[in-house]
């Protein structure tokens, strides 16, 4: 095939705040016990994680449901989704004490590995998806 035909879209939601601009997008994904989905919101440079949201359905409460907590959301702002080179590695839910330090990674959650992962691979694998756009766009500015 050939043309727009071939071409899959994704929703992307731009918004403005303070006179900055930042990209949203949905995100879903798998859980131990079901799906789990969210959005992330990048900054203007889109490399740097704003936010995330998470939510869920059937995750067990006190181990993977503690996606929908701030506690866990709020460790993935400032992180990155490009290394130094400018490619594209995505922000990892790791284990250990590094996270902190690694811009790149979060710090698991204890005893919820199969959600940690799950939350790991919706976000490499739909990020994935926006990488050519947003190195389209960032030239255009």
């Amino acid at each position: 095939k050939t043309g727009d035909q071939d071409k899959e879209l994704f929703p992307l939601f731009v918004c403005q705040k303070e006179n900055k601009t930042f990209y949203i997008i949905p995100v879903r994904g798998k859980g131990l016990w079901g799906p789990i989905w969210g959005f992330i919101a990048l900054e203007e440079d889109m490399n740097t994680v704003y936010g995330v949201s998470f939510g869920h359905k059937s995750e067990t409460p006190g181990l993977g449901a503690e996606i929908e907590t701030a506690k866990f959301q709020e460790k993935f702002k400032g992180k990155k989704i490009l290394d130094d080179e400018g490619k594209f590695v995505s922000v990892k839910v790791v284990k250990g004490s590094s996270a902190s330090t690694n811009p790149h990674g979060v710090d698991a959650i204890s005893g919820a590995t199969i959600t940690s992962d799950g939350v790991s691979e919706m976000l490499q694998r739909t990020l994935t998806n926006y990488i050519a756009y947003f190195k389209k766009i960032s030239t255009q500015k």
